[in-house]
């Protein structure tokens, strides 16, 4: 099993407009093959701060993730719409 958790910083004025984009990717994952769990988190300590939340079964389910139309289309519209861009950290388990 593969965790992700991606974390990044909103630009001011962006939440609603990161919030949608990111409630659709979530959406949109949740029907991939291998997908364990997907989940958006808004920080309560630190403003802007967001994280996405994944599981996957495998490496082979969370490369046709990262190769699908809805990872292709969202996570470049949320990107620009963030600090500094997504940074990842990945935990097998």
């Amino acid at each position: 099993m593969i965790r992700l958790n991606a974390f990044f910083v909103v630009k001011k004025g962006a939440e609603e407009e990161v919030r949608r984009l990111g409630n659709e990717l979530v959406a949109a994952s949740l029907k991939d093959k291998g997908c364990v769990g997907y989940d958006l988190f808004t920080s309560e300590t630190r403003p802007g701060l967001m994280m996405f939340w994944e599981t996957w079964e495998n490496d082979e389910v969370l490369n046709a993730h990262s190769n699908s139309e809805h990872f292709r289309l969202y996570v470049p519209l949320i990107e620009v719409l963030t600090e500094d861009g997504l940074h990842v950290n990945r935990f097998d388990f």
